[in-house]
């Protein structure tokens, strides 16, 4: 019994260091996403430049820009997504699906530390 506890706490561990790892280098992500879309942000300010040619480089900024946002919007909700399952992290039912309460399963928190459902209901999820 005293090894079933431990291996549970083991996998506790892991998992929210699987967690703090994926915490760092989505923010690391992030920081640079934000670097990039504040380098853009005046390219383009310029009116007229390049308009002999039908177009400016402020037109192509625009759109990386908004790439750049998306981006950063993404990786905000994954920072949201890692906070959410480090409080799953505290609670006893951490490895159950938020839908069925059946196991989630080592592996796939594993391989995905903010997943939240076991397989099944994942894929019934509607989108």
């Amino acid at each position: 019994m005293a090894d079933t506890a431990k291996t549970a706490k083991l996998t506790v561990a892991k998992h929210r260091s699987n967690l703090e790892a994926l915490r760092d280098d989505v923010t690391e992500r992030l920081a640079r996403l934000e670097v990039a879309y504040d380098e853009l942000a005046t390219t383009g300010d310029d009116v007229g430049a390049g308009d002999d040619e039908g177009g400016s480089e402020g037109d192509g900024a625009a759109v990386e820009r908004d790439r750049i946002r998306s981006l950063i919007a993404e990786e905000q909700l994954t920072l949201e997504a890692i906070t959410a399952a480090e409080e799953r992290s505290q609670t006893r039912g951490w490895q159950q699906c938020v839908v069925c309460d059946g196991p989630i399963g080592v592996e796939r928190l594993d391989a995905l530390p903010t997943a939240d459902r076991c397989v099944t209901c994942k894929a019934r999820q509607s989108w």
